[in-house]
């Protein structure tokens, strides 16, 4: 072999070895949730605990939901533990990014916004966007000037997809933001704002639990929206290997069940607070 094929030769080896030192390198720090959850076999969950029946505090305060039982099976499939983090829903997504819970399950829904900056696995359930409001001011406000006229004061969740749909649909009405679902229901009985636009299952459950029955929704959902889980970009290895479970745990027929469980049977009622 002549000196200068020789070289040539030391080259490619070099490139090759650099090649692989870098995909190494790119590969740990492309999946470092992954690889902490190997490690300390725990899988953190950030949801609120304010969306029933996705997720709430039991009267045995105790967190129950679909998305817990759908964490949980996720975590069992994963062979690992799984420590639920409850904060505002407002706070999710900035917890997420700062590493301080692994995924969001907490009837997250796709946007192409938080697609940007966002991973999202599934859709695992549907849930549409409805309004909780005084049913004579309902009335009053069909009979007059619609929902989306300056005199109509609204509510939303702070971060939410609620909050964006007011903001796109009902551009016109006044907008205010709230951080709990209790402290918007006060407001509405109140008489200090006439809506709260919020998931479809927020909105039946205030009416089934409105004692005096002066709450009302909409008949026909403002908009319907894929709910997924949610983690930050550049975990492929997460990203994949929850796909694959949500996708097992499809085929088999548990989400169905789970499903049936919190949408179709009322039960979970008498637990809450």
């Amino acid at each position: 072999m002549n000196n200068g094929l020789r070289k040539i030769t030391s080259i490619v080896i070099f490139i090759n070895l650099l090649s692989i030192l870098l995909f190494t390198h790119v590969a740990h720090a492309a999946n470092t949730t992954f690889e902490r959850i190997n490690k300390s076999g725990v899988l953190v969950v950030g949801m609120s605990g304010e969306q029933p029946p996705f997720n709430f505090v039991s009267n045995q305060e105790t967190v129950i939901g679909y998305d817990v039982d759908l964490a949980t099976a996720l975590g069992k499939s994963l062979d690992v533990k799984v420590r639920i983090e409850l904060m505002p829903f407002a706070e999710l997504v900035k917890a997420l990014q700062k590493h301080e819970i692994d995924v969001i399950i907490s009837g997250f829904a796709f946007t192409k916004a938080r697609s940007e900056e966002l991973i999202f696995v599934g859709p695992y359930a549907l849930s549409g966007k409805s309004l909780i409001i005084n049913k004579n001011r309902l009335k009053e406000i069909q009979a007059s000037t619609g929902l989306n006229h300056q005199s109509v004061h609204l509510m939303a969740l702070e971060n939410s997809t609620s909050k964006t749909l007011a903001e796109e649909r009902l551009g016109k009405a006044k907008l205010t933001t709230i951080k709990h679902y209790e402290d918007a229901i006060l407001a509405l009985r109140a008489g200090k704002a006439d809506g709260l636009v919020a998931d479809l299952a927020v909105c039946e459950l205030a009416v089934i639990r409105d004692t005096e029955k002066q709450l009302t929704t909409l008949k026909k959902p403002l908009a319907v929206e894929d709910i997924s889980i949610a983690m930050n970009k550049n975990e492929p290895f997460l990203e994949s290997s929850l796909s694959e479970k949500l996708y097992t745990l499809g085929e088999s027929g548990e989400l169905t069940t789970l499903h049936k469980k919190w949408f179709n049977d009322p039960g979970w009622l008498a637990l809450l607070p």
